[in-house]
């Protein structure tokens, strides 16, 4: 009776131990089968966002032309991260800052191996991102001396630039126009929309007189400070010229005037000119004083040409200390026998803060450089998709 009675009870303990051990392997591959296909999860949710992440920065980036073509964006790169466009879901809208947003977000269902012995057959994934579209307010600052004309560029020139603010969209960014010879002036103010105008006002320049390089930067710069700017938005000077400067503006003779040289090297000034707000953009100013003498009020040819510079790289400077980027193209023949007809790239680099040459504290810009009139729509082309490339960054 007691060796029945031990065989009863060794019997039950092997029941009870084969019982525990199929609940524990039950546990036990739940458990493995939430890790495996947890981390299944985790890697389709990474694929997931990483495809939403490139289709939202995408269509950010692409709805400056319009929102057809973000739309396209947004399904071609989700397709390229292995997504299928039918997944997504994509809204663009407005922020509280006034910044144009692309939300996209989309799930996924993976099936599941392991965990199925707990019943579940399959786990959801889910991933979202939202990219913000940073308005720009650009000023483009052109050279209209007559320079460009004697050289044959001036119509390049002005095809090249309506060209240029194409780039940029007129439900996001605004635009303005500055242009200087003999001094500079506004044409358009920034602005949204801004096409029609700069376009008009582009065609309606003429190729004349002088290059007050300064003036031109001081009334770019004047036309974003004053402007109705956005807080969140990105500033840019755009500046072309085809030669060195040849015009200032200061105290000459206790007055506020201009002065002016040559283009060419003559040993003369070319003369000071007065009420330089009211002076002529259409025409070559005639001079008040000074007309083709040696010096004037102590001025020399070298003196004038040094001074126009000297404005230059201060007008530069205040630009860039606002926090505004500047970008500078430069036109001519680097070939020319004539040295101070080649254009000076090394003082355009300083102005546009290249490499942060000038002050690495301050926004750096690029200096671009068109040896022919014929390369200056394709640099110009260059210029817009630097701006675009940091603006979606």
């Amino acid at each position: 009776m007691r060796k029945g009675f031990w065989h009863q009870v060794i019997g039950n303990e092997r029941g009870t131990v084969l019982a525990f051990v199929a609940v524990s392997l039950v546990a036990l591959l739940g458990m493995a089968g939430l890790a495996l296909d947890s981390g299944r999860a985790y890697v389709a949710r990474a694929e997931l966002s990483r495809a939403v992440d490139a289709a939202a920065l995408g269509g950010a980036a692409a709805l400056r032309q319009s929102q057809a073509d973000a739309e396209q964006r947004i399904q071609a790169l989700a397709k390229a991260n292995g997504v299928d466009p039918a997944l997504l879901n994509y809204s663009f809208s407005v922020n509280a800052e006034g910044e144009n947003t692309v939300s996209v977000s989309a799930s996924e269902i993976v099936p599941t191996t392991f965990m199925r012995v707990l019943g579940r057959n399959q786990v959801g994934v889910v991933a979202a991102a939202e990219a913000t579209v940073p308005p720009l307010d650009l000023v483009l600052v052109l050279d209209q001396s007559g320079s460009i004309a004697r050289e044959g560029a001036w119509d390049d020139l002005q095809n090249a630039s309506k060209d240029f603010i194409d780039n940029f969209s007129e439900s996001i960014d605004q635009v303005g126009l500055v242009s200087f010879q003999v001094r500079a002036g506004q044409h358009v103010p920034l602005s949204q929309p801004f096409r029609a105008n700069v376009r008009a006002a582009i065609d309606a320049m003429t190729s004349v007189g002088d290059t007050n390089t300064g003036e031109g930067l001081r009334v770019g710069k004047e036309t974003l400070i004053n402007g109705p700017t956005r807080n969140r938005s990105v500033q840019v000077v755009v500046f072309f010229t085809d030669g060195r400067p040849t015009a200032f503006r200061g105290n000459i003779g206790g007055e506020d005037r201009v002065a002016a040289v040559s283009t060419r090297i003559t040993g003369n000034v070319r003369g000071y000119f007065d009420n330089p707000d009211a002076l002529p953009m259409d025409r070559l100013a005639r001079a008040d004083g000074c007309a083709w003498v040696s010096s004037c009020f102590g001025m020399t040819e070298n003196t004038v040409r040094t001074r126009g510079k000297a404005n230059g790289r201060r007008q530069a400077g205040q630009i860039r200390g606002a926090n505004i980027y500047l970008f500078t193209i430069g036109l001519g023949n680097p070939n020319n026998p004539d040295p101070i007809l080649t254009p000076d790239m090394d003082y355009l680099r300083e102005l546009a803060n290249e490499d942060g040459i000038t002050d690495p504290s301050q926004p750096q810009g690029s200096a671009y450089f068109a040896p022919t009139a014929a390369e200056l729509d394709d640099v110009f082309r260059a210029v817009a998709q630097d701006i675009l490339v940091r603006l979606s960054k």
